[in-house]
């Protein structure tokens, strides 16, 4: 299968200390009441926070479960955070997502990115509408998360 990386760049700020927002990321008590899952959706939020450590989400959504998986590959705490993504039920295709914490002494600023693997199976002109619409949804959905994230830091 071809494919071709689409990068999604978004920044956005947290009225929190940069250690609080990073240990939202890493903390499974934390991450699983917003990243890819909610509290009452979540069934399995865990990791192994180290380099070459693995995470797990498991949500359950109308007797459906979604499982997303990665392994983190760099982590300089609390400034950076660079992990691989895959949800299998949907692609073997693996994602790299770097996250950046900038500490704004109280508040912090947060630089995402996820270079997303699109499978090209066809037409070339369908294949780029095909890259907006997964860039699109994708921002959409991030969106909705980082609002529950910073409801949670913020709250």
């Amino acid at each position: 299968m071809e494919w071709e990386i689409v990068n999604l760049d978004m920044t956005f700020k947290v009225d929190a200390p940069v250690e609080e927002v990073f240990r939202a990321w890493t903390k499974p008590s934390l991450f699983k009441q917003w990243f890819m899952t909610t509290e009452e959706t979540n069934k399995v939020a865990k990791n192994q926070f180290e380099i070459n450590g693995d995470w797990e989400i498991i949500d359950v959504r109308e007797g459906v479960e979604y499982r997303a998986i990665g392994t983190y590959i760099d982590i300089v705490s609390p400034y950076k955070l660079t992990f691989s993504f895959k949800m299998p039920q949907f692609s073997e295709l693996e994602d790299i997502i770097t996250v950046e914490f900038v500490d704004l002494t109280g508040a912090t600023e947060v630089k995402f990115n996820q270079g997303i693997k699109v499978p090209f199976e066809g037409d070339t002109n369908d294949f780029e509408a095909d890259k907006t619409e997964v860039k699109k949804e994708m921002e959409t959905g991030y969106n909705l998360m980082f609002e529950r994230l910073k409801q949670l830091c913020e709250g």
